[in-house]
């Protein structure tokens, strides 16, 4: 009857335990994907495609002022700092930003090396984010996923703001023909 009430008492801690680590792991999980939206990024020679679910852009981020689209801006930034950082005379980066699955065309950006290392330097960087990008191989086969470590523009408090007041400055290139 001892042994039996051990085994139970075992059991039951065990039970109690993988319960325990999966609601931790499931917070963690939660917590990341509260931070990190929707999308698709794809490479092809220099050039990156962004595309996400979403129809409405203008919708809350994150429930405060930052819109989707304003967040899918701060991932072009952050991506294109990154590889400038990687990338020795890496330049600039083109953009083509889509919204509802690839059906609403947001337009083209082209975000030079220089611009990213003044957002970064205005902003900030705060804690990296698992970023998974495909990388075409042309011809060569199907393309290959990465995820990368990239840091986010810490764009809080009285950033945001500023932020907001830059998105609507920094026009697509299509509407743009400054370059």
């Amino acid at each position: 009857m001892r042994v039996a009430k051990e085994l139970l008492l075992i059991s039951f801690s065990a039970i109690t335990l993988s319960w325990i680590t999966t609601i931790q792991i499931q917070q963690t999980l939660g917590a990341i994907a509260q931070t990190q939206l929707p999308m698709r990024l794809q490479h092809a020679e220099g050039t990156y495609t962004l595309t996400v679910p979403e129809t409405n852009t203008t919708k809350s981020a994150f429930g405060g002022k930052l819109r989707l689209y304003d967040a899918h801006i701060a991932k072009m930034f952050e991506v294109t700092h990154s590889d400038c950082r990687e990338i020795r005379n890496a330049g600039f980066r083109i953009w083509y930003y889509y919204a509802g699955n690839g059906k609403i065309s947001m337009g083209e950006f082209r975000i030079t090396c220089q611009l990213a290392g003044e957002i970064v330097k205005t902003y900030g960087l705060g804690k990296a984010e698992s970023t998974a990008i495909e990388y075409s191989q042309e011809e060569a086969g199907p393309p290959i996923l990465r995820t990368r470590s990239i840091p986010t523009l810490n764009i809080t408090g009285n950033k945001v703001d500023r932020w907001l007041n830059f998105v609507q400055k920094f026009r697509p290139h299509s509407a743009n023909r400054q370059f």
